[in-house]
């Protein structure tokens, strides 16, 4: 039982083969630098960060002929970069997870934000220092879609825009004095107003130019 359970524990080490150090930011200052392990199980890739001498397993993981993609960055624009690690969840590349990890300036370490890494297709627009996600394509189809705009106010995250269209309506909605979202537009779908499409927001940080690439075996 002794060598069985001794087998078992190298093989569950070994699987994490793949390292990444990271130690340059495409913005804010590096104060330490990030130990990543990822692995391939057949379609799908994972990965480890080590924190202090404790290896934490992230959730975020890639599927499909995607991989992990690995960058520091800023994303609380609070002149420290964080840790942004982000994939394709499906073989069409059409939803990304991600994880983001923020740096805790006073206990020196990378800390899980899981308001930011549970927005879908996380993205990044460091001119307007705004942070944007949502969903392309739900249904309807190709007519469903939602788009969401988010800010920081005093060190948390909120929403402060939302484009939202079903299968009979399309939605939108601003921030009102008391931060809540509100409708400002409710209309009948009209296949025909361009403002009624989802566009691509051409301000948004590119992370692939600046992201490490975990790459699987066969690539």
């Amino acid at each position: 039982m002794k060598l069985i359970a001794l087998l078992l524990s190298l093989i569950s080490t070994s699987v994490y083969a793949g390292t990444l150090h990271l130690d340059k930011a495409a913005t804010g200052k590096v104060r330490q630098a990030a130990d990543i392990r990822y692995a391939n199980h057949d379609e799908k890739q994972t990965y480890r960060l080590k924190i202090e001498k404790q290896w934490m397993h992230g959730s975020c993981s890639s599927s499909g002929t995607g991989n992990l993609h690995a960058l520091l960055l800023d994303m609380n624009f609070d002149g420290h970069a964080d840790l942004w690690i982000t994939g394709y969840t499906d073989s069409q590349g059409r939803i990304r997870c991600s994880d983001v990890w923020l740096w805790d300036a006073p206990a020196q370490q990378y800390r899980f934000n899981q308001p930011l890494s549970a927005i879908p297709n996380l993205n990044i627009n460091m001119a307007e220092q705004r942070i944007e996600g949502g969903i392309p394509n739900c249904g309807c189809a190709a007519q469903c879609f939602y788009e969401d705009s988010y800010a920081w106010r005093d060190n948390t995250l909120i929403a402060v825009a939302r484009r939202a269209q079903d299968c009979e309506r399309y939605r939108e909605y601003r921030l009102n004095d008391k931060n809540h979202l509100i409708i400002v537009k409710d209309e009948i779908i009209d296949s025909g107003n361009p403002g009624q499409q989802a566009i691509e927001n051409r301000k948004i940080f590119d992370w692939q130019r600046h992201a490490q690439t975990m790459r699987k075996p066969w690539e």
